[in-house]
């Protein structure tokens, strides 16, 4: 299960200041809310104040972290029929990196086509920095 963080953290500045930052991370591998505040914690060495900590709405990961490329959430929906033959539509998040929004589409477009029966909806570009594990 994934959780969502954001931590306060203090950061210098282009002028060499140290100013107060809010920065949002996804926690891999956690069972417990106190789990994923634990993990933020010892990735900043209890340097920072873990003030938000929430189960995330992402199912999956569909690339690694690359530097300097950001995050996008893609939201793909898939359309079952239900015993009274009625359609719904089946929501799922799934978070990918890439450089802009017309990257992210080509690598959700061929991580469709690896055998799933849905389709793209949208993609957003998250403040998600990266992924603690």
């Amino acid at each position: 299960m994934y959780y969502e963080v954001k931590v306060k953290i203090e950061k210098e500045n282009a002028k060499g200041e140290l100013k107060q930052v809010t920065e949002h991370y996804i926690v891999d591998n956690c069972e417990l809310f106190a789990e994923a505040e634990a993990k933020a914690l010892e990735e900043f060495n209890n340097e920072c104040d873990v003030f938000f900590v929430c189960r995330s709405k992402i199912k999956e990961i569909v690339n690694q972290k690359d530097i300097d490329k950001p995050f996008f959430k893609a939201t793909i929906v898939d359309v079952v029929t239900d015993d009274n033959g009625e359609e719904k539509e089946n929501k799922e998040v799934v978070l990918v990196c890439a450089k802009n929004v017309k990257e992210a589409t080509s690598i959700m477009e061929e991580f469709l086509k690896q055998g799933y029966d849905m389709r793209l909806d949208g993609i957003v570009k998250t403040k998600i920095l990266d992924i603690l594990t």
